[in-house]
């Protein structure tokens, strides 16, 4: 690292921006993992209601029992328990509703694999609880073909904002088609908590690098330094590029940390089980072959990139505007806005648009097991992968406008 950008790193990290960053980030760890954390609950073996820490061994112990290739046979022997047990007269009460004592015995021990059947068999866009009572041992053997009439149901279903096409049906069912069966099971309840709350760590994220990038240039005008730096012999080439590194090194830095400590944090607490389990085990209609892991680290990559091009519009403001101050109220709305956008009923291209803006490209796991794909140049590309070339190809436009911006900037 050249001293120029060592210099302008340890210009933004001593403002109180960057440690009221920090500050945030940790809080907002804290409270993302308190709130899955405490909402954990279990039925325990002797009936009664566990929750918190309590609740995630048994659940942990319930699914390792299932890990594995989920075969039909698997399947099966899943409904043929359930209904035994439910059929069973001494189980019922006066209701014909399952008494604690056996749900507790031998219903949540099953909780996991009995989920994933309801929502197969259930009809499109429903999740019928009770489906699996009127379920045949043999049609259990039906499982991936019941998932893929799903799949079929939902992309023929009528959209208001506008059905798929032909050839965007014909292109998720060889998506879906590619995925490797059976399935492989496994305790996932660790990762599927990462996910529940990862956009609200990449909309945080994104906040706390823009309110340390705002000054990077607008913080030279409102001192009054522009005047120096620009006259300096570095001042209009070397000295921008460094602040331009140095404002990528603090995001990446701020990206790398919050991520980490969110994710160790979860999976330390609920188990690191999971990993190499098929993602259809959090969401069965997921179109894509990737395993949970596989399924993070895209995540991880469209919600990461995400937050560079906040950041990368962040210099773009702060290159064109006198003080820090309207930086971070334009960035505010720029990233906060389109949440408060309802989706389009009527155009599917509208919200594809939409899906663009960083504020929505934070809600990265939707969108790597979404069903939405983009018709460029006679090419389908799945929307996640859309979204990726697009944020690398604004970033890398934004970038020397920033650069341009400042150098031909006129000292009054």
């Amino acid at each position: 690292m050249d001293t120029l950008t060592r210099f302008e790193l340890r210009k933004i990290m001593r403002r109180r921006s960057f440690y009221a960053g920090i500050i945030i980030l940790g809080v907002m760890v804290i409270f993302a993992t308190s709130v899955l954390v405490t909402g954990a609950d279990i039925t325990g073996k002797d009936g009664k209601e566990l929750k918190g820490l309590a609740a995630i061994p048994l659940r942990m112990e319930y699914d390792r029992r299932l890990a594995g290739p989920l075969t039909a046979e698997k399947v099966t022997d899943a409904v043929k328990r359930y209904q035994k047990v439910m059929r069973d007269p001494k189980n019922l009460n006066e209701k014909g509703e399952i008494t604690n004592e056996p749900y507790a015995k031998y219903i949540v021990k099953d909780y996991q694999i009995t989920g994933l059947i309801r929502s197969a068999f259930s009809p499109v866009r429903e999740y019928n609880y009770f489906i699996i009572d009127k379920l045949k041992p043999n049609d259990a053997k039906t499982f991936y073909q019941k998932r893929m009439e799903k799949v079929n149901g939902y992309l023929n279903y009528d959209y208001s904002y506008g059905n798929y096409s032909d050839k965007d049906k014909v292109f998720f069912i060889k998506m879906n088609e590619s995925i490797p069966v059976p399935f492989q099971m496994d305790y996932v309840t660790g990762w599927e908590n990462v996910f529940e709350n990862l956009q609200f760590v990449f909309l945080i994220s994104a906040f706390v690098i823009a309110i340390c990038l705002a000054p990077v240039f607008a913080g030279e005008y409102q001192s009054g330094a522009d005047s120096i730096i620009l006259s300096s012999r570095y001042g209009r080439n070397k000295l921008i590029a460094a602040k331009l590194k140095a404002s990528f090194i603090v995001s990446m830095g701020l990206l790398i940390l919050s991520l980490s400590t969110y994710t160790l944090l979860m999976l330390v607490i609920f188990g690191f089980d999971g990993g190499s389990a098929s993602v259809q085990m959090i969401d069965l209609l997921a179109p894509v072959p990737y395993t949970v892991l596989q399924t993070y680290l895209w995540s991880v990559f469209i919600g990461g990139l995400a937050c560079l091009l906040v950041g990368a519009v962040t210099l773009w403001l702060s290159s064109r505007m006198r003080s820090p101050f309207p930086v971070i109220i334009a960035i505010v709305l720029f990233l906060i806005g389109p949440l408060f956008f309802p989706a389009s009923k009527s155009s599917r291209l509208f919200n594809h648009m939409m899906d663009l803006l960083p504020g929505n490209m934070i809600d990265s796991f939707e969108k790597v097991t979404g069903y939405e794909v983009f018709h460029i140049l006679g090419q389908l590309i799945p929307e996640y992968k859309a979204m990726a070339g697009f944020s690398i190809i604004v970033i890398a436009l934004l970038l020397p406008l920033s650069y341009r911006a400042f150098k031909k900037h006129q000292v009054v």
